[in-house]
């Protein structure tokens, strides 16, 4: 198989053709950066190797749905998704890691991540309040890295509309968070 293939390319053949071999070109490109932002994430190598391997099985279920844009970061994505979830499990457990252990032994490092923790969780309510569209646009633009002008095309607008569509979608929810999410 020609290794110059484009992303896109490769995908074709996997959903026409359902060519295995296409896939994994993919995830030979990605698996790199993929597993070093699970290590970033997970700080444990063993943990981010499953994310990884997760992260490649879920791209694949869910390579129909793929709306363009860099197959790279969307495959990253959803391994931050994964990695948080299990991350938010374990929380959940009480179960302490050697390495989170270490990392937390200072009690302002403590009060830093609980915050910022809890800003994220805040981050996270607000963006599941907005209507649909705009939870798709935020979705593409910051999780998944789609440029504006994808965007734009995607939804039949123009570029600057989608520009002034995330600003007051970053108001709102700046607002909906200095205000309690009930706004």
């Amino acid at each position: 198989m020609n290794d110059n293939l484009s992303d896109i390319e490769l995908i074709r053949q996997v959903l026409r053709e359902n060519n295995p071999r296409a896939f994994e070109m993919l995830m030979q490109r990605y698996s790199l950066p993929v597993y070093s932002a699970a290590v970033r994430l997970m700080h444990d190598e063993e943990d981010a190797a499953e994310v990884t391997q997760m992260a490649f099985i879920q791209a694949y279920k869910q390579l129909a749905s793929w709306q363009g844009g860099n197959f790279g970061a969307w495959v990253t994505a959803i391994a931050n998704h994964i990695g948080l979830r299990l991350l938010e499990k374990e929380k959940r457990r009480g179960e302490v890691r050697f390495d989170d252990a270490q990392c937390t032994t200072d009690v302002a490092d403590e009060t830093y991540n609980e915050q910022r923790e809890q800003q994220l969780q805040t981050l996270e309510q607000a963006v599941a309040q907005l209507p649909e569209q705009e939870q798709q646009i935020i979705r593409w633009h910051y999780y998944e890295g789609v440029p504006l002008q994808q965007i734009a095309c995607r939804l039949g607008q123009t570029e600057n509309n989608i520009k002034v569509r995330l600003f007051r979608i970053r108001e709102r929810l700046k607002k909906k968070i200095e205000h309690g999410n009930d706004n």
